[in-house]
């Protein structure tokens, strides 16, 4: 199977360049950073990655089209594929919904706020600046007359989409040149269901990259595993505000405190809804435990179709990365 490893800005920003080094160091094909501007710049800490390895693919997944400008996207990708001497890979998505509203951009309803139009219109900037030419979008959210960007890409850059939604899904094998069908915090049931969607996008005869965000705490105390996954702010959010209920009772995971969970997670309780997630709520959205368990589950999330998992450590990172490292054929 092939395996990235996938990393958030909430650590230090010298973390990201270890990481990045440690990952190529273990065999991993490639590395990937969460954009939250909540918590710091993307793009300036995936410098750092680039200057700490020399061959791993860098990819950042991704950066939201509605707190960046397309112009400005399309300059940080073309200078980071140079600093990365063309190993980056651009994920575009709408954005992080927790701090969306929070800015004046409301996520509902989609028919008003047309998220896949926005998409679209952005991307077709970024395309138009990152090959060399002039940007001409007199679009519904961006108005474009004829910007050109004078610094030129040494390679060409790739343009992923990360999305949850099937019209979207099915769009993306049609403009985008890879598809990351998952925020991190998905089933395997679930990963297929979207890698399906895409699966059907590509029937017209282009097939891209899929890729699906995996997050894992190892240990050879189960409970410690599990304990980090439950702690951790990011499978707090994803259980409390993404992940579908339906999905969580395929795997028999009892819902009943879920409410509360997410009342927890709405007034910033980690430690309170840590305490309240079960042990099935981890073993059904993570591939975590001990070392054979976290394995073990990788190998159901490598069966959903899904071309490269980008895996996301919890807790231990260093046995996370030992753990996967002998999986990676890349």
């Amino acid at each position: 199977m092939r395996l990235g490893i996938g990393w958030n800005i909430s650590h230090p920003v010298s973390k990201v360049a270890e990481l990045a080094a440690r990952s190529e160091e273990f065999g991993f094909e490639s590395f990937w950073l969460h954009e939250n501007p909540m918590l710091g710049d993307g793009f300036a800490s995936l410098i750092l990655a680039c200057r700490s390895t020399a061959r791993i693919r860098i990819g950042i997944a991704c950066t939201s089209v509605i707190t960046r400008h397309p112009v400005m996207i399309a300059a940080s990708a073309v200078t980071l594929q140079n600093e990365s001497d063309g190993r980056f890979v651009l994920g575009l998505c709408l954005g992080g919904f927790p701090w969306l509203p929070l800015i004046n951009y409301p996520v509902q309803p989609v028919k008003e706020t047309r998220p896949l139009r926005r998409i679209v219109e952005a991307a077709s900037i970024i395309r138009s600046l990152i090959n060399g030419g002039a940007a001409v979008v007199p679009g519904t959210f961006y108005n474009v007359k004829g910007f050109r960007l004078m610094a030129k890409a040494s390679k060409p850059i790739p343009i992923y989409i990360g999305a949850l939604g099937p019209r979207t899904l099915r769009m993306a094998p049609r403009i985008f040149d890879g598809v990351i069908t998952s925020p991190g915090v998905l089933t395997p049931l679930d990963v297929r269901r979207l890698v399906g969607w895409v699966e059907e996008g590509e029937k017209d005869g282009r097939k891209v990259e899929k890729l699906a965000y995996v997050l894992s705490a190892v240990s050879g105390n189960e409970a410690e595993a599990y304990a980090a996954i439950k702690r951790d702010p990011f499978f707090i959010y994803q259980l409390s505000e993404v992940v579908p209920e339906e999905s969580l009772e395929h795997y028999g995971v009892k819902l009943d405190k879920l409410p509360e969970i997410r009342e927890a997670w709405r007034r910033r309780d980690l430690a309170w809804a840590a305490n309240l997630i079960s042990d099935d709520m981890v073993t059904a959205l993570t591939a975590s435990g001990r070392k054979e368990d976290a394995i073990k589950r990788i190998e159901e999330y490598s069966q959903t179709g899904a071309d490269t998992l980008i895996i996301t450590p919890v807790g231990d990172v260093e046995k996370v990365l030992k753990t996967f490292a002998p999986l990676n054929s890349a």
